[in-house]
Formats: structure tokens, C-alpha cells, sequence
């Protein structure tokens, strides 16, 4: 691809493609998608992003009314929304993420195709109170283009229900900015040495934040003296800090830039039930950090990552010190895992199952918004905004 040559399936250039980004709330597109978007601009791609709430990264995005970040009865505003956004803009394909988004945008008939791109199904296993869940994406795998995914678990469970659905499967999610995530020459572990760990994610059931205080606990019974950082926020981080107090060497320094944490870990922690593909897991193996977690769906994707039984904890203590006995040699290049990487890999794939007739020329500017979908407030330059910790691959 040459940057700042519109682009179409079939290399002719002056037909440009156009791209509709939706996402349930603005909070998403912010977390992954600005050096994605940026790549395709300067791609000379039109990129139109929108959800049910302003980001603060990107200037233009379209507010669709009715969208929410959970189910609502105001979503019935949103298929009208929707087409209004899709017609303004001229789209010739969405690409759409998060739940209620994709849920929405695929049971409404849009006037273009739907991709869509899986965060992490809901849920992991075949428990029956997610069934309904299960039966709901089953129609709605039938009514998209394509889908994109980033694990093994979820490309399994679509290959398995819809093969006739295009899919392709991204090993580094979303990607990073590795320029961000320097890796330098680290030195492993050694016994008798204090063992520095990092756990970082929200503070909810899900990410089972009270599963890493137990295992600090476990490898002090063991007599290693070990520290660690729980960065992030969430229902659970005051209880369990309140809770923690003085008794164990654990700190909550809350919302903070996780990279001087890594530099000075031995190994990042996972204890999640099920993920995506951990982003912050991603951000570690980029700085050559080792990780260990459960292995479940989403964690056993990390690169390189040691993994034990789910809820086991004296096995999640081996798997870590396995982790940090390694100076991170077996983690692949980072260059794996640049934003470059996936924003290539998915417009290739875009332009395979929506392809851009030849012919198509480029959209008129758009429109004034409405009330239906209107620009957002002007916001700060991408590069602005702070890295944060809690971050984790899941729709």
C-alpha cells in the first residue's frame, strides 16, 4: 500500500474506498482504533467513525442516537441513525465492534456491508446461562460480510457455525505503536531476589483481581519475596486495597501509564476468566516482559505467555516463576505486533468481501449533521492522549 494514493480492490486509482468505524461507545475507538485510522488516511481510505458517545481522539466522529454501551430501550432510535450515517457519509462498508454496536448495526439493513470485528464473544465454554447469548450471535453471524477475530477459541466457534462466512483471523489484535514500547535487554529472575510482578486490568469479576492478592500470598508461603503492582480502577479496586491494607507487599497506584511498571517487572500477570486478546498483555511481550495467566480464552493467545488450570492457583505460581526465569527470548519480534501490521491485514480482508467497484467514485463531502448523527466536539491529537493500563481486547 502507498500511503496517500486512494486505493481499491483492484489497484485502480481514483475510486476510494470508504469506511464506516462503529463502536458502542467513543471509550473504544480512543482504546484501539487512532494509528489504525490514521494508517488508512494517510492511505488516502475516507474513514467515517462514529458511536453513542464522543471520544476524545477523533474530531469528526458521528454521535448515533440511540447507541449504548448495553442494551437499552433507547436503542430503537438507533436503525434510523444508522442509515442516516451510512447515507450522509457515503460509506461503502462498516466496520463494526462491542456488542450492542454489532448487534445493532447487523440486525438493521444497512444499505452497505457489515464486518464484523470480534473483540472476544462473551463468553468462554459452553455454560448454559450463555446460551442465549451463543443463539443470538448465531442469527447474527449470518447477516455479516465478514468477521474478524483475534482468537483461537472464537475463530473455532465461527468456522464451526457459519463456514461459509469469510473470516481472518488477526494474531496481534488491534496492533501497537511498538515505537512506544521499546524493548531493552532485561535480566530474568533469580532466586533469592525480590520478584517484581504487575497485574494490570480492571477491577471486576471478570478480571478476577482478588485471584492475583492469592497468589502473592501463595509464593510468599513459599518464601519468595515478591512485590506487585495491581494497576487499573473498577467496582472491586477499593475493596479488595481496603482488604490488602499493609498485610502483603501489593500496591494500587490505580489508573497510571503501565510501561515504567513493566520496565521493572520480572513478569505481567493475567487472572482473567476469559479475554479477547489482552492488550496490555500485548504492550508487555512488545517490551520483551514474559506473562503468565490462566489458560483460558483469549490469555493462552499471548505470545510466548506460561499458562496454568484455571483457578489453580500454587500452578499459576509456577507458571509465573517459569515466566520470570526467561528474559523474555522466546517472545516474538515486536514488529509482530505493529498497528501497521493489522490495519493492513484488515483492509485487505475489506476489500476481499465488500470489494469497491472500479467505477466508484470518490464520496461527496458530508453532509451537515442532524440529530440522528452529529460530529462530536473538537478533540486533543491522537498522540496526546495518555497510555493506559486497563485495557484488554474484549467487545
Amino acid at each position: 500500500m502507498t500511503a496517500g494514493i486512494p486505493r481499491t480492490s483492484d489497484g485502480a486509482r481514483g475510486a476510494t474506498r470508504s469506511i464506516g468505524l462503529l463502536t458502542s461507545v467513543g471509550s473504544t475507538l480512543d482504546a484501539f482504533f487512532p494509528e489504525i485510522v490514521e494508517h488508512w488516511t494517510r492511505a488516502g481510505v475516507r474513514v467515517s467513525t462514529a458511536a453513542g458517545d464522543r471520544s476524545r481522539r477523533f474530531a469528526e466522529q458521528r454521535v448515533i442516537d440511540g447507541m449504548t454501551r448495553a442494551p437499552r430501550i433507547a436503542n430503537v432510535r438507533a436503525p434510523r441513525a444508522l442509515r442516516a450515517w451510512v447515507l450522509r457519509d457515503r460509506l461503502d462498508v462498516v466496520i463494526t465492534s462491542t456488542a450492542t454496536a454489532s448487534a445493532l448495526s447487523r440486525i438493521v439493513a444497512l444499505p452497505v456491508p457489515v464486518v464484523y470485528f470480534c473483540h472476544g464473544l462473551h463468553w468462554n465454554g459452553s455454560r448454559l446461562r450463555d446460551a442465549p447469548f451463543r443463539a443470538a450471535e448465531r442469527v447474527l453471524l449470518h447477516r455479516s460480510a465478514g468477521v474478524i477475530c483475534i482468537n483461537d477459541a472464537d475463530e473455532e466457534w465461527f468456522a464451526d457455525r457459519a463456514p461459509h462466512v469469510p473470516r481472518v483471523r488477526l494474531p496481534g489484535g488491534v496492533g501497537l505503536d511498538v515505537a512506544r514500547y521499546a524493548r531493552e535487554p532485561r535480566e530474568a529472575w533469580r532466586p533469592g531476589e525480590p520478584l517484581r510482578l504487575v497485574w494490570c486490568g480492571e477491577f471486576t469479576a471478570r478480571k478476577q483481581p482478588e485471584a492475583a492478592v492469592a497468589l502473592v500470598e501463595a509464593l510468599l508461603a513459599r518464601g519468595v519475596p515478591v512485590e506487585l503492582d495491581m494497576l487499573g480502577e473498577g467496582a472491586r479496586w477499593a475493596p479488595l486495597r481496603d482488604r490488602v491494607g499493609s498485610a502483603l507487599p501489593v500496591r494500587f497506584p490505580g489508573y497510571v501509564d503501565p510501561r515504567p511498571h513493566f520496565a521493572r517487572a520480572h513478569a505481567l500477570v493475567q487472572t482473567s476468566r476469559w479475554e479477547g486478546l489482552p492488550r496490555v498483555a500485548l504492550e508487555a511481550v512488545a517490551m520483551g516482559i514474559p506473562t503468565a495467566g490462566f489458560d483460558v480464552k483469549g490469555v493462552r493467545d499471548v505470545p510466548g505467555t506460561r499458562t496454568a488450570p484455571e483457578g489453580d492457583i500454587e500452578a499459576l505460581a509456577d507458571a509465573v516463576l517459569d515466566a520470570a526465569r526467561t528474559r523474555g527470548e522466546d517472545l516474538p519480534d515486536p514488529a509482530l505486533l505493529s498497528y501497521t501490521r493489522a490495519a493492513d491485514e484488515i483492509l485487505a480482508f475489506v476489500d476481499r468481501v465488500a470489494p469497491l467497484p472500479a467505477s466508484a467514485a470518490p464520496p461527496a463531502s458530508a453532509a451537515p449533521p442532524t440529530s440522528a448523527a452529529r460530529p462530536a466536539p473538537a478533540a486533543p491529537p491522537a498522540s496526546a492522549a495518555p497510555t493506559v493500563p486497563a485495557r484488554a481486547e474484549g467487545s
